[in-house]
């Protein structure tokens, strides 16, 4: 049994047949210690005479199962553990693999190893390079290793900018500082983007803003395969989000489902929204126009983000308009929303800004099992 083959259920069990049981209703051929859970063997109980020597039992609340989009488009998922035996996985990875390649022993190393190749694999991978990168990447912690017990023997410091080691995802190579820095910036670019549906034109700002960002990291610390890679991927998931929003006639039908009434625009002139009452973006040339402002912007240089927020407050006013917001007399609706709207994009310049909407699993990663009251 390998860590993949982990059912999303209330708890993991595997179910054993009667011969693992004595008169007393004792186990007695199975050992239940997740300490070892990715080192079973003849885990398959169900055919005669064959008996596991561990057995995983992991609540799935302590498992991860986070979807991914590769730069194919097509999704894939990975499996990572925040939790074993009650001992919380997030220790920094560089310092585990440098006990490790000391000699020291790492509980659960074997968990960090598969947590640290979900976590390249969901930025880097697609469902087609998925297999062969965490055989790579686990061959390059294998390498890591040796190379750090060269550096400790000639006394040579094991800071990550000192390492030359090469991991290969997706067929690019990058060092284990390009792979960890990129893979930050393609997270906190990735948590910027609504995947919750219901796009307005704001949210097309937020996913041109994700691609300038990582964009213009590949540009000034990336070379020409690695940007490549990374601005692929993040293109792929930006345009699965826009495909996966509903045609508005579908959204509608969907609400007089549930008894929900919803007046068409009648207005010829309706040029932003097709539905009044329902603020989605419907004019996608538009959207689109309002994503390549922020996606051509250097992130490296504030005023020229500065100059695509001037532009935005330009592009945003006909559809605020459009939806019903004016300024009267001295009410000024308006203005507030747009400089309202300019500001909250602005916040998402600072290029260690990551929008966090945490699953139970990760929050429970940070505080424990104390937040199950507030379910």
């Amino acid at each position: 049994m390998n860590v993949n083959n982990i059912s999303n259920s209330a708890e993991n069990r595997l179910y054993t047949n009667e011969n693992l049981w004595d008169k007393s209703g004792d186990i007695t051929k199975a050992k239940f210690d997740t300490s070892k859970a990715l080192k079973i063997e003849n885990a398959n109980v169900n055919e005669t005479n064959r008996t596991p020597s561990e057995i995983l039992y992991i609540p799935s609340e302590d498992i991860d199962y986070e979807k991914c989009t590769g730069k194919d488009g097509k999704e894939f998922t990975v499996t990572s553990y925040c939790k074993i035996k009650g001992e919380t996985l997030n220790k920094d990875y560089l310092d585990v693999f440098a006990s490790k390649a000391q000699g020291k022993d790492v509980n659960y190393y074997d968990y960090y190893v598969n947590n640290f190749v979900a976590k390249i694999a969901q930025n880097f991978s697609d469902i087609s390079s998925l297999k062969e990168d965490e055989k790579s990447i686990k061959k390059g912690i294998d390498d890591l290793a040796l190379e750090m017990k060269r550096n400790i023997s000639k006394g040579i410091s094991n800071n990550i900018e000192n390492l030359n080691t090469k991991f290969k995802v997706n067929g690019v190579d990058f060092t284990l500082k390009e792979l960890v820095d990129s893979s930050k910036v393609m997270d906190y670019a990735c948590s910027i983007v609504n995947t919750l549906g219901g796009m307005d034109y704001n949210d097309y700002a937020e996913m041109g803003i994700a691609k300038g960002k990582v964009s213009s990291y590949g540009e000034k610390n990336l070379n020409a395969e690695q940007q490549k890679l990374l601005n692929s991927t993040m293109s792929a998931r930006i345009q699965k989000v826009i495909d996966s929003e509903p045609e508005i006639s579908t959204v509608i039908e969907d609400l007089k489902r549930v008894n929900i009434k919803i007046d068409m625009v009648t207005d010829k002139n309706s040029k932003y929204y097709a539905v009044k009452s329902l603020e989605r973006a419907t004019n996608k040339e538009y959207a689109q126009k309002i994503m390549d402002t922020f996606a051509n912007v250097d992130y490296s240089n504030e005023k020229s983000f500065d100059k695509a927020i001037e532009e935005y407050k330009n592009l945003i006013k006909p559809t605020l308009e459009e939806a019903g917001i004016i300024n009267i007399g001295e009410n000024n609706a308006l203005d507030f929303t747009i400089d309202y709207e300019a500001n909250n994009l602005k916040t998402l310049f600072d290029k260690d800004y990551k929008r966090v909407i945490s699953s139970s699993v990760k929050l429970k990663t940070l505080y424990g099992h104390s937040l199950d009251v507030y379910r």
